[in-house]
């Protein structure tokens, strides 16, 4: 009876023991939960942040593209070449396209500019669309963006081979990347298999990033020759006011000069800036496409992500602030 006994309190003593053990561990066990999960919510947070980068990224491509617009848009109309201000301080003439751009609205654009937003808009479709796949989204919930996708594609596709407004062709004729993209998006359209399509066109979309990247050169010498005409313009108006010894109106075209010469200066660094955060998007897409092929992708890649992310951020900021520069100077030399 005593062996009994004593096996009953030795059985009673080991569960008060084991229950004051699991009571200790407890908080470090919750802990130790919350930990993981918060390892597990860092991908998802990491795909969001680089979904959010990229379209940053976008909206650069569109302040640039702000920038030339008017100049592309501008060539073969006399009474555009001739607006401005006159020596008494009005508008010597009125243009409704500057009016609604004032409105911050986009129209009536050059095929060249529009080809090549579209070229921009295309890549952060294709963006979203490999975020969802490594998020674990199925492609069948891709519906209207594949078509949006496809619509954009087939846009750059037959306006980036035409030249105009000054500009060359964004897409070299002889180029078929974007024709095959089209064409297989649209066949995985019809066929539902869009998530292959969409992971085998990362080479396309990588060949439409580098020549935004290779059509720098000629946005440049557009921006250049626009701004060059200013300059002759100003050194103009100050050589004619130093004749007539008129100091006022020297200093106010000097200043003008100023402006102008730095906003060349500045339109050149945006384009660094530009230009890197096009080749860092590309380089992201490796990265992006490995984590989307996983379904979902693992912490490891998506921790890349992340990373990724958080450089397309750095280099887009570095372009507000030289764009900021451009645009603070432009508002200089009009003035």
């Amino acid at each position: 009876m005593s062996n009994l006994k004593g096996m009953v309190m030795g059985i009673q003593a080991r569960s008060r023991l084991s229950c004051w053990m699991w009571q200790a561990m407890l908080p470090a066990v919750v802990v130790c939960l919350a930990i993981l999960a918060g390892c597990a919510g860092v991908p998802i947070e990491a795909l969001r942040a680089y979904s959010e980068a990229f379209q940053q990224a976008k909206d650069a491509g569109d302040l640039l593209l702000d920038e030339i617009s008017p100049i592309i848009s501008s060539k073969g109309t006399t009474a555009r070449q001739n607006c401005g201000t006159s020596p008494l301080g009005y508008p010597q003439c009125f243009d409704p396209a500057v009016a609604l751009s004032e409105e911050g609205r986009r129209v009536n654009e050059d095929p060249s500019i529009v080809a090549r937003r579209d070229a921009l808009a295309a890549v952060v479709r294709y963006n979203s669309m490999l975020v969802d796949l490594a998020e674990g989204k199925p492609a069948t919930d891709f519906g209207n963006r594949v078509d949006e996708l496809i619509k954009l594609v087939n846009a750059v596709a037959t306006l980036g081979v035409v030249p105009s407004g000054g500009l060359s062709t964004l897409i070299p004729p002889s180029a078929t990347f974007a024709k095959d993209m089209y064409s297989r998006l649209s066949a995985a359209r019809a066929n539902a298999v869009v998530r292959d399509a969409i992971l085998n066109s990362k080479p396309d979309v990588q060949e439409l990033l580098l020549a935004l990247m290779e059509d720098t050169p000629r946005i440049y010498k557009v921006f250049l020759a626009a701004r060059e005409r200013d300059l002759i313009v100003a050194n103009h108006e100050a050589n004619a006011a130093r004749l007539n010894k008129d100091s006022t109106t020297r200093a106010a075209a000097l200043k003008r000069v100023n402006a102008i010469r730095q906003s060349i200066s500045d339109f050149h660094k945006s384009l660094t800036a530009y230009t890197q955060l096009l080749n860092q998007t590309s380089e992201a897409l490796d990265t992006l496409v490995i984590a989307a092929s996983q379904q979902p992708g693992t912490v490891e890649s998506l921790t890349l992500i992340a990373a990724e992310a958080a450089e397309i951020r750095r280099k887009s900021e570095e372009f507000w602030a030289r764009i900021r520069d451009v645009r603070s100077a432009a508002a200089v030399a009009t003035r």
